[in-house]
């Protein structure tokens, strides 16, 4: 399992992380966490992409 975690403001990295942590816990994927100047919408702060194989 893999997620990419695109954030319109890196500043906020342990809230993200947080949140992350809690939703993925007992899986522990392998993450990235990139800034991103925009996401589609102006209030997303957040886009999660996330790949697993069964």
């Amino acid at each position: 399992m893999r997620t990419r975690l695109f954030v319109t403001d890196i500043s906020r990295w342990e809230e993200y992380g947080r949140a992350h942590g809690e939703f993925f816990k007992d899986i522990k994927p392998c993450t990235t966490m990139v800034e991103v100047s925009a996401l589609i919408a102006p209030d997303y702060l957040i886009e999660i992409e996330a790949t697993a194989v069964l």
